[in-house]
This record gives structure tokens, C-alpha cells and sequence, in this order.
């Protein structure tokens, strides 16, 4: 059954279009900031707004830290989408959050402009994730044409956000996508690790796929694909996941059960 269909609702393509025309327009007020990272927080904070927005009410949208049970860490995450239904997090700072990765369900590293070095830190990070163990079990890459997770394993979507490139425009696609092989490479990690990568006035790259598109002009199109891509995944991903059990995070020091009859 197809999953799209030829002439879209316009009324949600015009609420998706205003909603990057604001992403464009909030990048454009971080770069009067002259510290590259406050630059960063506030693209990062206008793409963490429109999520929290416009994602399903159990989910919410925070920066930080993931955790497993044996204290293995992702390391600092731009944006994080959890599920807050399921379990709340280990620890709430006033700035950053420390997640138990069992509610991990997208991972978004937001970056003004795209190089060679942020694709190399993007990949040494998503590495990071993948190597979490939620309920005990690695996360696993993307599963071929929906398969079920009758393992019980989980994904974690990972993407990276650009809104520009330092790429020129001719035959942006394949050198980009060199790079993400060269990033993938030197991390020593699969492609796949990163779902995606985006540029917001570019295009978008799948690279476990080595395929992608280009946006044409003053097209949005490819930040309605990348909204629909999460939505779409978490929806699937929530179903086959089990309740979070604390007890694997609590400590083993205390008395075990002693019959009283």
C-alpha cells in the first residue's frame, strides 16, 4: 500500500512550510550572536520548540545525557526525543537531563554548518549511542521493510541537522555523501549508526542506503520528510517496546527476601 499520495493536504503542508520558514528565519537571528555556540543553542532551541509542539503528548524534546544500566554514556546530545510516559529522567538539571536510555527514542545533533570535522564528531557520537544496551540488548540499526522486533531489541533514531553546508552546490549530494563515508570510516562505524543526514537548504542523505535528494529552490519539502520520518518512527518504535524496569538501574546491596512461614 503506498504511504503517500499524489496532491498532499495543503493545510498541512503550509503549516510544515511556516513551521521551516520560522527555522529559517530563527537561524538567521542566531547569527547576529558572535559565539559560535550560543549560535548553536538557539538553532537547536528553535528545532526543540516546533518538536515539542508537534510530536505526540507522551513524548518530550530535551538536551543531555543517555545512560544504561551498566553507567555507559552517550556523552552531551543536542536534542533528545524521550518518551516522559514511560520513564521519567535519573536526573533533571536546570540545563541538561540525564536519561535512562531504555526511553531514548531520537537522537538530533544540530549543526550550523555542516564539515568534515562535524561529521566526524557526529559519527564518534552516534557510535556512542549505539553502543547503549536498553533492557540489556545493544540498539540495532534499521530494521529491513519494517521487520517486527520479536528479539525485544530497540532503535534509536540518530540524525544530523545542518542548516548549511560548506559544501559548493555542484553535485553537493555525492560529495556529501563521500564525506559521510569518510566520517563513518574514521569512527569506525557502520553507516548506518546516523539515519540521517540534513541539510535544511540543501537536502537530506540516507546513508545506509548511499541515497538521497535535493531540494529544488525555495522548497521545504525536506523538513516536512524529516518531521514525518520521526513522527512515523516513533510511532512504530513506542509499540514494540516493553515497560522500563527501574530495578535494573538500583543497586544489588541490600538483604534478599527471607520466608516468614
Amino acid at each position: 500500500m503506498a504511504r503517500g499520495v499524489r496532491d498532499p493536504s495543503d493545510l498541512f503542508r503550509g503549516l510544515l512550510d511556516e513551521a521551516a520558514s520560522k527555522l529559517a528565519i530563527s537561524s538567521r537571528e542566531a547569527a547576529a550572536f558572535a559565539h559560535r555556540g550560543i549560535k548553536g543553542d538557539e538553532r537547536a532551541g528553535a528545532l526543540r520548540d516546533f518538536l515539542r509542539t508537534h510530536l505526540p503528548g507522551d513524548f518530550d524534546v530535551t538536551k543531555g545525557e543517555a545512560i544504561d544500566f551498566s553507567d555507559l554514556r552517550s556523552g552531551q546530545l543536542d536534542l533528545v526525543v524521550y518518551d516522559r510516559a514511560s520513564s521519567a529522567p535519573i536526573l533533571a538539571g536546570k540545563e541538561n537531563m540525564l536519561l535512562p536510555c531504555e526511553s531514548l527514542y531520537v537522537v538530533i545533533e544540530v549543526k550550523t554548518t555542516l564539515t568534515g570535522d562535524e561529521l566526524d564528531s557526529a559519527y564518534r557520537s552516534a557510535l556512542k549511542v549505539r553502543s547503549l544496551r536498553p533492557f540489556k540488548m545493544p540498539f540495532v540499526g534499521t530494521r529491513v521493510d519494517g521487520a517486527s522486533a520479536s528479539d525485544g531489541s530497540c532503535r534509536c533514531m540518530y540524525i544530523v541537522f545542518a542548516y548549511e553546508t560548506n559544501l559548493s552546490a555542484d553535485k553537493w549530494l555525492a560529495k556529501e555523501f563521500a564525506r559521510v563515508d569518510a566520517a563513518a570510516k574514521t569512527a569506525g562505524a557502520g553507516l548506518d549508526v546516523v539515519d540521517r543526514v540534513v541539510v535544511l537548504d540543501r537536502g537530506m542523505i540516507n546513508p545506509s542506503k548511499a541515497s538521497g535528494k535535493e531540494v529544488e529552490g525555495d522548497d521545504t519539502s525536506i523538513f516536512l520528510d524529516v518531521y514525518l520520518h520521526i513522527v512515523n518512527f516513533i510511532n512504530r518504535e513506542r509499540l514494540r517496546r516493553p515497560p522500563v524496569d527501574w530495578q535494573v538501574y538500583a543497586a544489588r546491596t541490600s538483604p534478599g527476601w527471607i520466608s516468614l512461614r
